[in-house]
């Protein structure tokens, strides 16, 4: 029992030393996938140009959670800051989030159409597996900004 000790304490060390994979591998890799899977050239064309929609979508969500978390904090550091110009911005925020996720359903279902099932399979999976859309939006917002 002693000797696997060793062994289990350098996996562990390893599980949690693991750094963030490198996302423009991974959309590297991503994209060799889509070449690989999906059978016709202006299916794979289409698909890659979702793709960098769905990258554009994830920028730009990025952008806005900024603003609104450097207004939020602006506004709690203000004594003075009324109730209504606090729950306006919330508000404002949140319709706006509401409008990003119907935007990335539609791009999932222009996806999803561009493929079939088999394709989209092996797909997903990639994406499901790497591509954690929440870790994507919420993961730059960690570091500060």
């Amino acid at each position: 029992m002693m000797k696997f000790v060793p062994c289990l304490v350098a996996i562990l060390a390893l599980g949690c030393s693991k750094e963030p994979p490198d996302q423009a591998q991974l959309r590297a890799d991503e994209i060799t996938l889509v070449q690989a899977t999906v059978a016709e050239p202006a299916r794979v064309e289409r698909l890659l140009a979702l793709l960098d929609e769905r990258d554009r979508l994830i920028e730009e969500t990025v952008t806005m959670l900024r603003e609104y978390k450097r207004e939020i904090k602006a506004l709690n550091a203000d004594f003075d800051a009324q109730r209504d110009v606090v729950v306006e911005i919330i508000d404002y925020y949140n319709r706006e989030r509401a409008l990003k996720q119907l935007r990335f359903i539609d791009l999932i279902a222009q996806m999803k159409s561009a493929t079939t099932a088999e394709e989209w399979a092996l797909i997903a999976d990639f994406q499901l597996q790497n591509l954690n859309p929440r870790q994507l939006v919420y993961q730059p917002l960690a570091g500060g900004a």
